[in-house]
């Protein structure tokens, strides 16, 4: 099994089949020559373009690119630069929306970044008197995690807005290897974490907080749980797999973000995990076993409760208070604690490292701070989004997450050779030796 090293400039698509059963294809695209953007072959909606000054180029590749070369002055980089290419995703819903990821060079390693609160930088990273990273990472993926009713059919849980199921669930099916969405988050923000802990000022006392959900999970289940659907038994096992998940995912990520930070000459900094809604967890063991679900608001009053005075402040200024906008909430009050007052009265700088696909809560929280009273004149909030490593199409050519369209592990390339996700993902973004 090849791990098709390739350069880390090239861009990596795979695309699905119409058939499940047959692997996905690997396909790998250089940097093109004009800064015009070229529709990747084969994708709706999925462009590359090169990085050129030119009066002709795209308005918002070239914001893009200015914001890169923005945060490199704001955090006073050293060997960080704008790298070769760009790319551009078009929302699938909103066609008239698309988000460009700018390429950028750091100390040996590359990225297309999306940032967001780099447009009105001033000053530099050596105004703040501290630095609170927070990232994140989700559990299983769509394809990972399975329930299956009494039909036999797979039913859609693990999210939101997930259609209601009418049909008892009788069995969940989890691969116990993480997911190709798991592990390729994992190693590309902890890589992205160590870059930018290399980025800012040595003497800038530094903390990353790691989010990683779990009984935000056990939500998913009981709106089928009260409608009679699931049984305590299966409820249960499904919290057990969840928690196993957790931990196995946790463990993993604070090890590359500390080998990262190891790199990058910040041993010092802090890694802390989030609490989540964990203060919610016993009490939802215990109501499984008994049948009574508590209500949203009584969910909310045990998360006030706790003692965290971000959900206290959070309540008064009345955020939805459903059962799913708990777990919602529990992610922006990490990104406004980040940002949060210290004891002095001055903020933090604020960054966000995570997947494009979070910078909605961004925006929010962006928006919630202001509401609570921060000072205009307050240090910024960061968001730095890195693109996925690989690019994942559906069968019809439209661009997904891979949290939603995850090939698994293994694909073959475009000559049918199979190629190990997994071993790519980590030969393009290990630390070459004697970098920083």
């Amino acid at each position: 099994m090849r791990a098709h090293e390739g350069s880390a400039s090239e861009l990596l698509v795979i695309k699905q089949t119409e058939h499940p059963e047959e692997p996905a294809v690997l396909h790998r695209y250089d940097t093109p020559a004009s800064s015009s953007p070229r529709p990747v072959p084969g994708s709706e909606g999925l462009w590359q373009t090169a990085a050129a000054d030119m009066p002709d180029q795209d308005k918002a590749v070239r914001r893009a690119f200015q914001r890169v070369h923005t945060l490199g002055e704001y955090f006073g980089a050293d060997g960080f630069d704008t790298g070769p290419d760009a790319l551009i995703v078009q929302s699938r819903r909103d066609r008239a929306h698309k988000a460009v990821f700018a390429g950028a060079e750091f100390h040996g390693s590359r990225h297309r970044l999306h940032i967001k609160g780099a447009r009105k930088l001033t000053g530099t990273a050596d105004d703040a008197d501290r630095a609170e990273l927070v990232s994140g990472v989700c559990l299983f993926s769509h394809r990972n995690l399975r329930f299956i009713d009494e039909h036999g059919d797979c039913t859609e849980l693990l999210r939101a807005d997930a259609v209601p199921s009418a049909a008892r669930l009788r069995s969940i099916v989890m691969e116990s290897e993480l997911s190709l969405y798991e592990y390729e988050t994992v190693v590309r923000q902890s890589r992205m974490i160590g870059d930018v802990a290399a980025m800012l000022p040595p003497s800038l006392a530094l903390t990353v907080t790691v989010d990683v959900p779990r009984v935000q999970y056990y939500l998913y289940l009981l709106d089928a749980f009260q409608d009679g659907l699931v049984a305590a038994e299966l409820a249960q096992h499904y919290f057990r797999l969840v928690d196993g998940r957790y931990h196995h995912v946790l463990d993993l990520f604070c090890r590359h973000i500390r080998r990262a930070l190891d790199a990058a000459g910040r041993p010092d900094v802090p890694v802390r995990t989030a609490p989540g809604l964990d203060p919610l967890a016993e009490c939802l063991w215990e109501s499984v076993t008994t049948g009574d679900i508590p209500c949203d608001d009584d969910l909310l009053a045990l998360m006030v409760a706790g003692g965290d005075p971000m959900w206290k402040e959070l309540r008064e200024l009345d955020v939805p208070r459903s059962r799913h906008c708990l777990g919602y909430t529990s992610y922006l009050v990490e990104l406004l604690r980040s940002a949060g007052l210290s004891d002095d009265g001055k903020g933090a700088l604020s960054i966000n490292v995570d997947s494009f696909g979070e910078a909605l809560l961004f925006d929010q929280a962006r928006q919630m701070r202001q509401r609570l009273g921060a000072p205009e004149d307050d240090l910024p909030s960061l968001g730095i989004y890195a693109a996925e490593t690989v690019q994942t199409l559906r069968p019809d050519g439209h661009a997904a997450s891979l949290y939603l369209t995850d090939p698994g592990r293994y694909a073959v390339d475009e000559d049918g050779a199979p190629v190990d996700l997994f071993r790519l993902i980590d030969a393009l973004y290990a630390q070459p030796p004697g970098v920083i």
